[in-house]
């Protein structure tokens, strides 16, 4: 069955209409709602868990566009790996997703935190400090003998994984 150029159209707006229809609904539910609770393990400005896994087909767009080759595609769709490299909230994923189920509402933070191990340097020997140098938004506080503590301006970027050369911090999704 063969179809003329205006019913290509016509299906061409009607997804387009369903896009823009489902990418409203996302809005207005976010906004009704507050802040959503960030979706940790899926890749920067996932919407809630059951939504996305609705509206994400799995194009891998998210993968292919991301600069620092943190998100992979698994059978549950994207997620986002910082065990080797960090986040640079660049939004190309965003920009990339043609669902929106990544969406600029949720482009603050990834979900996850950092945890030190008892390990550390900074604990044990007093003489590191990298992860604290290295934190883009200077979330990392050192005390002498103990564990690096948090400030609220931690965005779960994982640059402080990647710094970390005795691979003494990890990540654990974000309780709060």
């Amino acid at each position: 069955m063969k179809l003329h150029r205006d019913e290509l159209t016509e299906v061409d707006n009607r997804r387009r209409g369903f896009f823009k229809a489902v990418s409203r609904g996302v809005t207005q539910s976010i906004e009704e709602t507050g802040a959503s609770k960030v979706n940790a393990g899926r890749p920067l400005g996932a919407v809630e868990s059951s939504l996305f896994e609705r509206m994400c087909n799995h194009c891998s767009e998210c993968v292919t566009i991301c600069p620092q080759g943190i998100i992979a595609m698994t059978a549950n769709g994207p997620q986002m790996d910082l065990s080797l490299n960090h986040c640079t909230f660049c939004q190309a994923c965003i920009e990339a997703c043609p669902t929106q189920a990544l969406n600029l509402l949720n482009n603050k933070d990834t979900g996850w935190r950092p945890k030190f191990s008892h390990s550390c340097n900074a604990r044990l020997f007093d003489n590191c400090q990298e992860c604290k140098d290295d934190c883009p938004n200077n979330a990392i506080m050192i005390e002498t003998n103990h564990l690096p503590t948090l400030s609220n301006s931690c965005n779960g970027c994982g640059e402080c994984v990647a710094s970390c050369y005795i691979g003494a911090i990890s990540l654990i999704a974000n309780t709060n």
